[in-house]
């Protein structure tokens, strides 16, 4: 499966990320469903992008389960967040490696 050339140059990510902002903004009784969307999007390109063979990133996983844990347990929204944005500095940082 290969990304089609016109949308690899594209930022999906950061289109993700506008598209969840603006929908939180809009309309705030959507703020778990749009978090768990954007999770679940940045999770899905992360495993595109495995499929497409290249390496497993981390950060990928950690959006998957992060999204399905808010669709599953909205009342655990902040929680879920936190932790994921902990995981993520860690794996930027280079202080966490999978």
């Amino acid at each position: 499966m290969e990304i089609p050339a016109f949308l690899a140059h594209w930022p999906l990510q950061a289109l993700l990320a506008l598209i969840a902002g603006l929908a939180i903004l809009l309309v705030p009784r959507a703020l778990n469903y749009a978090v768990a969307i954007y999770l679940l999007g940045v999770g899905a390109l992360g495993l595109l992008h495995f499929v497409n063979g290249g390496p497993v990133d981390a950060r990928a996983a950690i959006a998957l389960v992060a999204g399905v844990l808010v669709l599953l347990r909205p009342n655990i929204l902040n929680y879920v967040v936190g932790v994921y944005l902990i995981l993520v500095g860690l794996l930027e940082a280079g202080i966490l490696r999978f």
